[in-house]
This record gives C-alpha cells, sequence and structure tokens, in this order.
C-alpha cells in the first residue's frame, strides 16, 4: 500500500512538471507567478473640452476628468503611481477614497499625425498613460461603462467621429514591460467645406486654363496670357494649403490632384509653343490639328497620371 502511494506521488508530480514545460514552451507562465504582486486598476477618462489642434506641431490641448480605480489599493496612504508619455500636463486632485481615485487634467499633448489623405484626412488624439511599476506589479485595465466624451464637446473646423480605449504592454531596453492606457478620439474635417476651400478653387482655375484650347491658334497673347495667370494662382493655391502641413516626407492626395493638374498646364502651354513655331512658318491648318490633338490628349494625361500616383 505504501509503494502504491509512493507511487501515485511521484506520477502527480511528473505530471505538474511536464504540465509546467509545456506551458512555457508555448510562452505562457503559471498564473501563480505575479499573482500575489500584481495589481488591477480600473482607469477612465471622461473629456469635457478640446482647445487648439495645431497640425504644425502635432499639439492639441484637451480637458478632462481621470479616476484609477482598485480593490487591492488604499489610495488614501499611498497614491496611484503613473505619467502621462506624450504630454504636458497640470492635475488637479478631486477626491481620494481608500479604492478610488480622480483628478481633472488639463495639458498639451503631442501625436505624430497621418496627412496622406489632406484635405480629407482622420486624426487620432491620443492620452496615453503608463504606470510607474513595472506590468508584474500593476496592470491597468479599461472602464469602458464610464469613459466618454461630453456632449458639449466641440472642436472649430472638426467633427468628432468616435472615441476608443486601449490597454497595451510597452516594453523598454531594459526588458522590462509596463502596463499602457490609451484614450483617443478620432476627428475629421467636414467634406463639403474642406472640398470647397481647397480643391474646387483648383478644378475652377485648371479649367479657365484649358480654354485655351478652344481660342484660335493665331490669338498668342490672349492664350499664353491665361495659361500663365492661372498657373500662377493655381501654384499660390497649392502653396496656401502646404503652409497648413507640417514638413512631411509623403505625397498627400492634394498634392496629387495637383501633380495632375501641372501635367495639364504643361500639356497647354507645349500646345501653345509648338502652334506658334507652325504659324510663324505659314503652317495654320497644321497648327489647328496640333491644338485638335493635345486637347483630346488631356483625359489620357488625368488618366495616366492617376493610376501612376496609385502606385506612389
Amino acid at each position: 500500500m505504501l509503494q502504491l502511494h509512493r507511487a501515485f506521488l511521484a506520477v502527480s508530480a511528473a505530471i505538474l512538471m511536464l504540465n509546467t514545460v509545456a506551458m512555457q514552451a508555448y510562452g505562457q507562465e503559471p498564473d501563480i507567478l505575479h499573482s500575489d504582486m500584481q495589481k488591477k486598476y480600473e482607469i477612465g477618462i471622461y473629456l469635457l473640452n478640446v482647445g487648439k489642434v495645431d497640425l504644425q506641431t502635432g499639439s492639441y490641448d484637451l480637458d478632462f476628468y481621470m479616476w484609477i480605480k482598485s480593490n487591492e489599493a488604499d489610495f488614501t496612504q499611498s497614491k496611484p503611481k503613473f505619467e502621462f508619455m506624450n504630454g504636458r500636463v497640470t492635475t488637479e486632485v478631486l477626491t481620494v477614497e481608500p479604492n478610488y481615485y480622480e483628478v481633472r487634467v488639463k495639458g498639451n499633448f503631442l501625436k505624430n499625425m497621418n496627412f496622406q489623405k489632406y484635405p480629407f484626412e482622420q486624426l487620432f488624439l491620443t492620452v496615453e498613460v503608463e504606470g510607474i511599476d513595472d506590468i508584474d506589479k500593476m496592470v491597468f485595465v479599461p472602464d469602458a461603462d464610464a469613459t466618454g466624451i461630453d456632449k458639449l464637446v466641440n472642436i472649430p473646423g472638426w467633427r468628432l467621429v468616435s472615441s476608443d480605449s486601449t490597454i497595451t504592454e510597452h516594453q523598454y531596453p531594459d526588458e522590462k514591460s509596463y502596463s499602457r492606457y490609451i484614450f483617443s478620439i478620432t476627428i475629421e474635417r467636414f467634406f463639403l467645406s474642406s472640398f470647397l476651400k481647397t480643391i474646387f478653387p483648383v478644378l475652377i482655375i485648371t479649367t479657365i486654363a484649358m480654354l485655351a484650347f478652344w481660342m484660335s491658334p493665331t490669338n498668342f497673347t490672349s492664350r499664353i496670357g491665361l495659361g500663365a495667370s492661372t498657373l500662377l494662382a493655381a501654384v499660390a493655391a497649392h502653396l496656401n494649403a502646404a503652409n497648413q502641413l507640417p514638413p512631411i516626407g509623403y505625397l498627400t492626395l492634394f498634392d496629387k490632384i495637383m501633380i495632375i493638374a501641372y501635367a495639364l498646364f504643361l500639356n497647354n502651354l507645349l500646345s501653345m509653343v509648338i502652334q506658334m513655331r507652325l504659324i510663324d512658318h505659314d503652317q495654320k491648318e497644321d497648327a489647328v490639328r496640333v491644338n485638335a490633338r493635345m486637347r483630346k490628349l488631356m483625359p489620357v494625361i488625368i488618366i495616366a497620371i492617376f493610376f501612376a500616383l496609385l502606385l506612389v
């Protein structure tokens, strides 16, 4: 009977050891490793106001309530340890209870913004909060039910699309990982106003310039004056739009539209030069044919450059 008992204990120990090895092989760890020290903190944000959104610097001003709840800590004895990773803030402590800590936060935050779809881009404004203690001792959990945006929040020039809360694990070069809470709001421009202020003027300017194809090839002065003045207006509109954005190393949607417009202007001016030379040599009929061919080339240019820019 004693031998049978010993055999049972040996088999149980072997099974436990194999289970531990298997869990480690699949990147898992036994549940007991951090259960004694790790504490969960439920965190949430309620946004009150969004200030200036500065596209040049990628910064924005936010005003919000933030709270942390935990049944495993007494905040009257020790305040929760955290820091804001993407901004400088001032905090006003509102409530300190054994399991509840709330502050009002005002600050300037930074975020790398993507302008590839300018002037119809969406921007993601985030608040990133990270625990001072590593993930073995401190883990954030989003308070999804209470987190949100006040209905009076208004961002001039932008439409508020949605908000979201996520938890990520951030690892530093010393191989320590920290729990990071990310509250984000998505904003976008109003489509109609953006179209009328940026793209529509360029379309009008380019259309006026292309009217030169329907003028007589002999009207050199009028045709060149029309093409040159509208080209300068298009360049000014492009520079004005570009000055609203920071220096970026990629083409925006508006840049691609302007490239197509510049190609049309080039086709227009090149056609005028060729026609002027033909008329100087008394080849008016050839000049008329060149004008017609170059006019028919416009849709080909638009389609060819459009598909070429899709690959960029």
